[in-house]
């Protein structure tokens, strides 16, 4: 996978979907948990390390209980948080829609597929 990715993680009560995606790739992993403890905001806030920017989405309280976990114990990664979305539908291509459509409306670089650019001088 291309070293510039951004990622999305589908959170609720059960488990966590989390999405690095560029352009062309994606990939995804899974947690789950019997419940929102910080094991489990440490097992996916653990694989979002490498990602570029996050959407965090969901249906109910468990995005707003992540975003304050990486807030309170993840500075870094709170830097990179760009927006938390409420959103019902768990089928990884409802929230990778909803992905690709959030970060190419604010011109992420993964929203089309990169160009090759020659510059002349």
């Amino acid at each position: 996978m291309s070293e510039y990715f951004d990622a999305i993680v589908f959170i609720d009560r059960r488990e966590a979907k989390v999405f690095h995606f560029n352009a062309r790739e994606d990939v995804k992993l899974v947690f789950t948990h019997p419940a929102v403890d910080d094991g489990f905001m440490a097992s996916v806030v653990g694989s979002l390390g490498h990602a570029g920017y996050t959407l965090i989405v969901g249906p109910g309280n468990a995005k707003f209980e992540l975003q304050t976990y990486i807030k309170r114990s993840h500075r870094d990664l709170a830097a990179q948080l760009c927006g938390i979305e409420t959103l019902s539908e768990p089928q990884d291509g409802a929230i990778l829609a909803l992905a690709r459509e959030f970060f190419r409306k604010r011109g992420h670089r993964h929203a089309v597929a990169p160009e090759f650019s020659f510059r002349h001088n």
